[in-house]
């Protein structure tokens, strides 16, 4: 809906509308919308600007002269940041009646004032036009007390001529009365002689897409004949092509200049953003008028054979949403934040971004075209906070069709001479109707070289693509597979894999989907970053905190739906984002026999500029030693778009020389930059792959062999109590509690006084989690699990020396007749060593389907702030979120064993462990690992020496030994490797309460948890559940926990 609010005042009546409830009128004296470049000679009058408050328009403006109605503030910037008001987020409902184009009368409003000078150096015979790169949400012009004009929409310019108010030899006073942002400000000239009001750079490749042509059109205003004079040069600055002179007529508005023939220039792709220089210069009777200075990309974008292609290819779309967002400064966002996004974006293999669901700054779109990304410029249109209320919809509604047009009309004029810019979007979540068919003809009709997108259109009339969102994969197949063969336009997730919280899940599953079926083209991630803006704390401390809905006092709010981001707050890379470079990267692999078979995903860069690297590592014990590492160049000649080639390996390499009896031995190769590049370094690694050379089945234990000769342990009985104790340990069971409630080593604690191993199964819920899993838990009481203890026995197992104690429990919740039958038997060895076996047999009426997680969870003293591990990281994994974690051994402090997410919640697990290790510094701690007991006669999975040919259906798991996945009603089944484990200075009660991280205080000692298993992640935040093959389901659990005593 387009909200509008003017400086003008007028009656409430419909016949009588002010501006800024009359759907009719979007401007006054604005005048027409060009593409975005600013002259040599410009003025910012960005900086410090008088203002004052008013919680109405009505209020009367107070004079200049009162200066205790102004105060100072800075221009760019939200007044909501700078001390007036306060931030306030909604993602769907308005924060006022939906009742279009009505809006209350209370009206939070900002008077700006500022004064300048026109420079000395300008010519006297010029044209001043007064621009605004976006003010949120309407606003009126006064220049030296004169009303000049009004404008609305909030992020796009607008351009006012001010030439007959301006004041050349004094000060000039400019005030704008405003109703949310403003975004920045200019003071252009133009000559009065003639100037090129607006450009457009239309370039057009021959049927073989070779040699180029390059059409420029002019709008003009011209009081004399004058020349245009056009140049061309390369990244070189030699000439690309002879220049063209243009004669114009006086009078004369309209003119199209077109150079000759290029002969097969360099093309603009977001792989090969290859960029030529154009000189526009106009002069007259000898004098420059104006010169402008245009990058151009040599480029074409078509619909063909029911696909997107550019340069007669069709691509793939490795695309995330982006807001112009900054933790600071709101949407004022500094030039070298947007760039440092983009950056970023390249390094992560994201090669397309969806401005959401507004144009960006502008510059985003050139720092795209430089740096190669593929841009869907969208227009800043958007009301599905109306519901279903269609007789208000503001979309089939001719009194709005003004308004829509001005929305389409300002992004494609302002961006419509980059190359990165592929696509225009109509807007978002706008329903659909008359007006949206109006935009797209106008679209289509001014710029035939683009395509348009608009997912609302669910019959694409006026979409040149299928657009959908959020589909789940099995959906998704669906849709690729409904017309079979016979489609016109392709499919496109506009967004997907909602990264909200911890999480997307399942990730790797859309990628395989995209590979698979020829119509999909891939989609957007939603979205780049989270949105939480810095807020100080009032403890006086000084900290600050990323605040979101209903931390500045706002209501209604939607929470932390806008925490929804690969990136935190600061825009520094999450979890997700490190998950979506595995996932996204252009580089696959496969094994056949001794040879490594790569793929090139690009759509037209071939792998001569990269490097190969590999090593050969075997794991034994503790130590990993490396037994061979290459490099080398990957020949041009194979490695091109879609092509697959060899990496072969000699038999003499470590690759054919390991010792396959001891497991593990892992082969790693990746994908290197040779050359430094505008978004990376020399040897920036763009994909990778593991494999694991050794043929055996089993994991590699590091558990130390019982010591010989030692003396015997003793148990003790005292009320309640049983000690156990040997020459170096000492162990202390409650039979009440039925739980190890003490163990030390050499006289050090290894655990809290009473906060010894206890079979657990609740964790904080993920924001996934929140919407209908975390809901299912807690309505069966997982989070509040208790134990009756039927019994409790002990023995002495004469074969082995050790104790063995037995407890038969109940783990249930309150109230509920379900829960589980659990025997737990803790086995004490002579030396220490505890082993601990579960079965629980779950029971009874109304049982969850399915858990958060199944383990042992304890609490270990606050010095054991070190953790060590065999199995995937460096970061955090999941089992629908372990693509980035590579096999090695890996050490971190116990605060990099955790992601603190704005919002506290599930965090910091590592899957697919064989061993871990929690110590202090000195490395005195516990060490733990997990066995499972192996049932007989499951043939999930099967050896197998040829590979299916089929790359997507290859199973990616770096821990994957070559096995192939049988399919079960379409549903693959996860293969397990190792166990989950997490190390944490919060509880998952702590995390659970909390809504902020300085809330989080902090437990007495450290978390240690060791899961059997952990249920996926999912995108259920505002997506598709958890796949079925990562739930975890209730079922019978067996598994055994040893933990010993290390460092001492």
């Amino acid at each position: 809906m387009v909200q509008s609010i003017s400086a003008e005042f007028g009656t409430m009546e419909d016949q009588d509308r002010p501006d800024y409830m009359d759907e009719r009128v979007v401007q006054r004296n604005r005048l027409p919308p060009r593409a975005y470049f600013l002259p040599a000679e410009h003025l910012s009058l960005s900086g410090k600007w008088r203002f004052h408050y008013a919680s109405s328009p009505l209020e009367p403006t107070p004079e200049p002269g009162e200066r205790d109605a102004w105060n100072l503030i800075d221009v760019p910037g939200h007044w909501q940041l700078q001390g007036y008001g306060h931030p306030h987020y909604t993602n769907i409902n308005y924060p006022f009646p939906a009742n279009p184009p009505f809006v209350p009368s209370e009206n939070p409003t900002g008077l700006y004032q500022t004064d300048f000078s026109i420079p000395n150096s300008w010519q006297n015979d010029v044209l001043y036009r007064l621009r605004f790169e976006g003010v949120d949400s309407a606003y009126h012009v006064w220049v030296n007390g004169k009303q000049i004009g009004y404008s609305q929409g909030s992020r796009n310019a607008a351009e006012f001529d001010i030439s007959n108010v301006i004041r050349k030899d004094d000060f000039n006073t400019l005030m704008v009365k405003v109703y949310q942002w403003s975004d920045g400000s200019y003071i252009e000239d133009q000559d009065m002689w003639g100037h090129i009001e607006d450009y457009f750079v239309q370039t057009e490749l021959d049927n073989q897409y070779q040699d180029a042509f390059l059409r420029v059109k002019f709008h003009i205003q011209l009081t004399s004949a004058a020349e245009i004079l056009l140049e061309l040069t390369d990244t070189n600055g030699e000439r690309a092509c002879q220049p063209e002179i243009y004669g114009l007529a006086p009078g004369e508005i309209e003119h199209i200049c077109s150079m000759g023939k290029l002969s097969n220039p360099l093309k603009w792709t977001a792989e090969h953003p290859n960029l030529y220089h154009l000189r526009i210069k106009l002069t007259a009777k000898g004098q420059t008028l104006q010169v402008i200075d245009q990058p151009v990309g040599f480029r074409t974008i078509e619909l063909k054979d029911g696909l997107i292609q550019v340069n007669g290819r069709s691509i793939h779309f490795r695309g995330v949403n982006r807001h112009d967002h900054h933790p600071r400064y709101g949407r004022a966002v500094p030039l070298e934040f947007i760039k440092q996004d983009l950056v970023l974006m390249k390094q992560h293999n994201i090669n397309a971004v969806r401005c959401s669901h507004y144009p960006n700054h502008p510059a985003l779109v050139l720092f795209a075209n430089e740096i190669g990304l593929y841009v869907m410029d969208e227009a800043d249109l958007e009301c599905h906070g109306m519901g279903v209320d269609l007789e208000h919809l503001p979309s089939d509604n001719p009194a709005w069709r003004t308004a829509y047009l001005d929305r389409m009309q300002q992004v494609v004029h302002r961006d419509k001479n980059n190359p990165c810019v592929i696509m225009w979007s109509l807007g978002n979540e706008s329903f659909f109707g008359q007006n949206h068919v109006a935009m797209y003809k106008w679209a289509k009709e001014y710029d035939p070289t683009r395509l348009v997108h608009y997912e609302g259109d669910h019959e694409y009339r006026a979409s040149d693509v299928c657009s959908s969102m959020y589909n789940s994969v099995s959906d998704l197949v669906n849709l690729a597979t409904r017309d079979g063969d016979k489609y016109e336009k392709p499919i496109l997730l506009q967004e997907y894999g909602h990264a909200m919280g911890n999480g997307p899940g399942a990730l790797k599953e859309y990628q395989e989907t995209f590979y698979n079926y020829r119509r999909l083209q891939g989609g957007f991630i939603w979205e780049w970053a989270n949105h939480g803006l810095s807020k100080k704390l009032d403890d006086g401390s000084g900290s600050s905190f990323y605040a979101y809905g209903g931390d500045f006092g706002d209501e209604p709010n939607d929470g932390n739906f806008v925490m929804d981001g690969l990136c935190t707050s600061e825009h520094m890379p999450g979890p997700g984002l490190v998950e979506l470079k595995k996932v996204y990267q252009p580089v696959t692999f496969r094994r056949e026999g001794n040879q490594i078979l790569v793929k090139n995903r690009h759509d037209f860069a071939s792998l001569e500029n990269f490097l190969y690297a590999y090593d050969v590592t075997r794991f034994s014990g503790e130590d990993e030693h490396t037994l061979t590492s290459s490099s080398g160049q990957i020949p041009g000649d194979r490695s091109g778009p879609g092509s697959t080639f060899p990496i072969k390996f000699a038999s003499q390499s470590g690759f054919m020389r390991c010792d396959t009896s001891q497991p593990e031995t892992w082969l790693r190769i990746k994908i290197l930059t040779r050359q430094k590049l505008p978004w990376a370094g020399i040897n920036h690694e763009i994909a990778w792959a593991e494999f694991r050379l050794d043929e055996g089945e089993g994991e590699m234990s590091s558990q130390r062999a019982l010591a010989k000769n030692l003396q015997p342990a003793r148990l003790q009985k005292s009320g309640s109590l049983l000690r156990i104790s040997g020459p170096k340990f000492a162990m202390t069971f409650d039979t009440i509690l039925a739980k190890v409630t003490g163990w030390s080593y050499k006289d050090i604690n290894l655990i809290l006084e009473g906060a010894g191993p206890q079979l657990t199964f609740w964790r904080a819920p993920t924001d996934n989690d929140k919407s209908f899993a975390a809901k299912v838990w807690r309505d069966h009481g997982l989070h509040m699990m208790t134990q009756q203890v039927r019994s409790v026995e002990h023995q002495h197992r004469d074969d082995t020396d050790s104790f063995e104690i037995i407890v038969e429990s109940w783990i249930a919740p309150p109230v509920l007749a379900w829960g589980f039958e659990t025997t737990t038997t803790y086995t004490v060895s002579s030396e220490g060593r505890l082993v601990i076996h579960i079965h629980a047999v779950p029971k009874g009426t109304n049982q969850s389907s399915t858990l958060p997680r199944v383990g042992l969870e304890m609490t270990m003293p606050e010095q054991r702030n070190v953790a060590q591990w065999f199995g995937l990281g460096p970061g955090q994994t999941y089992r629908d979120m372990k693509e980035a974690g590579k096999v090695s051994i890996w050490r971190h402090d116990l605060d990099d064993m955790m992601f603190n997410y704005e919002m506290p919640q599930e965090n910091g697990n590592r899957t697919e462990a064989r061993w871990v290790k929690v110590t202090n510094g000195n490395g005195v701690g516990i060490k733990a690992s997990l066995q499972r007991r192996k049932k007989e006669g499951n043939a999930t999975f099967e050896k197998a020496k040829i590979l299916d040919s089929d790359w997507a259906e290859q199973p990616s798991s770096p821990l994957d030994d070559w096995e192939i996945v049988h399919h079960i009603k379409e549903q693959s089944v996860e293969k397990r490797t190792g166990f989950d484990f997490a190390v944490s200075k919060y509880s998952a009660a702590e995390l659970d309460q909390a809504q902020h991280p300085h809330e989080l205080k902090g437990s007495k000692g450290v978390c240690f948890r060791i899961d059997d298993e952990h249920h996926g992640l999912g995108s259920a935040s505002c997506g598709p559940d958890t796949l079925e093959k990562y739930k975890l389901k209730m079922r019978t659990f067996d598994f055994t926990v040893t933990l010993e005593a290390v460092g001492i």
